[in-house]
């Protein structure tokens, strides 16, 4: 008896068809004359794209950074090296995020951010000019739509003729990503199309005028403020979100390869802009903004939310978008975080009942904490690392806003720190007049270096934490042992 193919082999003939059309399927880049395979994502659908996720990544990085003289000014700049490159007539948008990573990235369809932390860092109009210009050359290469389409041909090599048929006749697969959220865009791209933006942002820095050492001279800062930081912090990598060295992982020789590889003649009398850069960001926040929280040594204090609270003297304080954490010794940790807090219960009831419900909590029992209810209980919580005690506490600041704590330590070590967290959470308060005047946010400010002057007489009072001398190097792009001459404008934190 003869056996019918089942319809799974049947179908076989046109899946590869298909594939063998897609792979023919590639559009001419405008920015390299190559032929770049971008089947699933149209540069319509790219626009689309970013214009859906703007609102999304302002959200998530802080909001805007509202300041109408920065904003005009990195606007201005962008649309300078937009202008001249192979897509002038796609509308740009350059946004400046309210967030102290030193951050920069770009979505399809012309929307490029830059954080007021990366602000803070540069020293020239011409490195913000590089640091934009590799962002526009993510974008006039077309690279996320690039990434996406051969993402998406990927998983319809490993699924086989069901994806295929829905990617290939519409725009699920791409409508599917953007439900992911922004993030799917945020992830670094490749060395091969890092090193292609670097190459076309150098070529916009010399059509636009610029000094094309501006990359390598913003990285050489770039990297080493992150050393510095992971110093200071104690951590590998203290940022908690993403960041540029995470999204764009690139070293000095790479940069000063792409610009070898632009093949650019020399700008004559190069832009290189110091002076107009530092009054254009003097007076810029630095580090934690008041409406995120700022963290001073072992104080966390929110202004606009109304709350200060210390942790003891060996944590040390991280800010994120969703909770605080204070990072101690062997594995102990606080969490804090808010939430809204349902009417009509108590504190005790919320923290077994809400917030607890799924946990078994020992000694739940209801405390003052400076005039708010509050409740607290215990529980044992195992995981690979081994055994936590978990004391939980959860405090009634208003009507309808309740604030926790989650203090974790390690079995042998709950003892000793007892009594500390005891304190952390007594040590929660409501703001007085006093500590709305005494806890202030950082600021750059301008300085012209007099005779006088030294590093160290400069950054003196400058109030972060660590070798204030060398935060003062980085942030001016002095080589260590160097000296600022008399003239020079330089930048100093204040408080």
């Amino acid at each position: 008896m003869t056996h019918l193919p089942s319809s799974r082999y049947r179908r076989l003939p046109a899946v590869l068809s298909a594939f063998a059309l897609l792979l023919t399927a590639c559009s001419v880049n405008p920015a390299t004359g190559e032929r770049d395979f971008t089947a699933f994502m149209s540069p319509e659908k790219e626009v689309e794209v970013g214009r859906e996720q703007h609102p999304k990544i302002i959200e998530q990085f802080g909001g805007v950074y509202d300041d109408p003289k920065v904003t005009a000014y990195v606007n201005r700049v962008g649309q300078s090296l937009a202008r001249v490159s192979e897509l002038p007539d796609l509308q740009f948008t350059f946004t400046v995020l309210n967030d102290d990573i030193v951050n920069a990235f770009a979505l399809p369809g012309g929307f490029v951010y830059i954080s007021r932390g990366l602000l803070g860092l540069a020293n020239t109009e011409a490195e913000l000019a590089g640091v934009l210009g590799h962002e526009i050359g993510h974008v006039t290469g077309r690279h996320s739509a690039q990434r996406y389409s051969t993402s998406v041909l990927a998983q319809g090599l490993s699924v086989g003729a069901g994806i295929l048929g829905s990617v290939f006749l519409g725009t699920s697969e791409i409508g599917q990503a953007v439900g992911q959220g922004s993030s799917v865009y945020l992830q670094s791209f490749s060395r091969e199309h890092e090193f292609e933006a670097d190459t076309l942002g150098v070529r916009y820095l010399a059509r636009a005028g610029y000094s094309t050492d501006a990359m390598a001279s913003f990285l050489a800062s770039l990297q080493a403020y992150s050393a510095l930081e992971a110093k200071v912090s104690g951590l590998p990598d203290p940022a908690s979100r993403y960041n540029i060295m995470s999204t764009h992982p690139r070293t000095q020789d790479r940069v000063v390869a792409a610009t070898r590889a632009a093949n650019i003649q020399k700008v004559p009398n190069p832009q290189i802009g110091n002076r107009d850069y530092l009054n254009a960001i003097n007076g810029i926040v630095f580090g934690d903004s008041p409406e995120e929280g700022l963290i001073r040594g072992q104080v966390f204090v929110h202004q606009p939310l109304d709350f200060l609270f210390e942790v003891p003297r060996d944590f040390r304080l991280f800010n994120g978008t969703q909770q605080v954490v204070a990072k101690g010794p062997n594995d102990a940790n606080i969490i804090f975080s808010g939430a809204q807090a349902p009417a009509g219960r108590s504190m005790s009831a919320y923290l077994t009942n809400v917030w607890a419900k799924n946990t078994s909590l020992s000694n739940v029992q209801r405390i003052d904490v400076n005039g708010m209810e509050g409740a607290t209980g215990g529980a044992v919580i195992r995981n690979r690392s081994g055994t936590f005690n978990a004391q939980l506490v959860a405090i009634r600041h208003s009507a309808n806003k309740v604030y926790r704590f989650v203090f974790l330590s390690p079995a042998a070590q709950t003892a000793a720190l007892t009594e500390d967290f005891r304190r952390t959470t007594f040590s929660f308060r409501k703001l007085n007049r006093a500590d709305r005047n005494r806890y202030k946010p950082w600021r750059v400010a301008t300085k012209v270096v007099g005779r006088r002057d030294t590093v160290s007489s400069l950054s003196r009072n400058m109030p972060m934490p660590g070798p204030k001398e060398e935060w003062f190097r980085i942030l001016n792009g002095l080589q260590p042992g160097s000296q600022p001459f008399p003239g020079q404008t330089v930048k100093v934190i204040v408080e």
